[in-house]
């Protein structure tokens, strides 16, 4: 338990207080008041606009194959990260020019929003991709429906801190490695000693997210023109932002990879309408520092 953690237990827990929504329990059954009750989690209490929860009901309509989506901890759990990706992007959700937007201000894309899709992948499991159940938070894509997009894939991070895994088993590090060596001879995306650097360590989940955008570039359907796989933190989770300077210090050509902090992206004034951004900062600072969501 970090001081970070701690501290971000008590903003949410006291933001859901102040709105008077009653606290829920731990997966354990203990009483916890960073989560919500089941019945403010089914009236989709822990989203700040009708607009976000119109994203959140549209998400759990359409299920994608092999998914990873558990809906009680996305309505109930304020800590969790999904709730916050969904309160920061989910006013983008069927307005193309507030997409277009951001997609200039905050990636410089200067081409028009075509849609954005939560917890997405362009397909679990499927090999010709990464050929595991990686997908990317949210995904926003640009361009024309009928040409090659542009698309800036994001893992959105809130009170998590960085942990070591395990090497890939030999026949994902397999595919991994493929796309590796080509995103090295095509792009030259990596450094020459990215192994050593990044597997088996906590890079290890950056990469392999990054490998995903990497994955799509590469496939033989030509659906996507370039793309950028973005990493996104409160300023608070000091963790996450030593780690994401790692990363971009394995890279030879950071093209492919940006960080961002969550103050970072509210500070561009394009995500959301003034009433909802001023509900996220109130929602993340609980009346004691300017910082976002910790």
């Amino acid at each position: 338990m970090t001081a970070f953690k701690r501290e971000a237990r008590r903003r949410q827990a006291t933001w859901r207080a102040a709105k008077r929504y009653a606290y829920g329990e731990h997966p354990k059954g203990q009483p916890n008041g960073s989560m919500l009750a089941d019945e403010a989690g089914l009236a989709y209490k822990n989203f700040l606009s009708d607009k976000i929860e119109s994203a959140v009901r549209h998400r759990e309509q359409h299920p994608q194959k092999h998914q990873t989506f558990h809906g009680p901890r996305l309505r109930n759990n304020l800590l969790s990260s999904m709730p916050m990706c969904f309160n920061l992007f989910g006013e983008l959700h069927q307005y193309t020019t507030r997409l277009s937007r951001t997609g200039s201000a905050l990636w410089g894309v200067e081409r028009a929003g075509v849609g954005i899709v939560f917890e997405w992948s362009p397909g679990r499991l499927d090999p010709s991709y990464t050929g595991d159940r990686t997908a990317f938070d949210v995904a926003l894509f640009f361009g024309d429906r009928d040409l090659p997009q542009t698309v800036i894939g994001i893992e959105t991070k809130y009170h998590e801190h960085a942990t070591t895994e395990a090497p890939p088993r030999p026949h994902r590090m397999e595919r991994y490695r493929e796309i590796t060596e080509r995103a090295i001879g095509e792009y030259k995306v990596f450094k020459s000693d990215w192994e050593a650097r990044i597997v088996g360590k906590p890079l290890q989940q950056i990469w392999r997210d990054h490998l995903l955008l990497l994955s799509m570039l590469q496939h033989d359907s030509g659906r996507w023109a370039d793309g950028k796989y973005v990493l996104v933190y409160p300023r608070g989770n000091t963790a996450y932002a030593k780690l994401a300077l790692d990363y971009a210090d394995a890279l030879d050509d950071p093209t492919t990879f940006t960080h961002a902090t969550v103050e970072d992206l509210l500070d561009a004034h394009v995500l959301h309408e003034p009433n909802t951004e001023a509900e996220f900062r109130e929602r993340g600072s609980a009346a004691r520092t300017g910082d976002s969501w910790g």
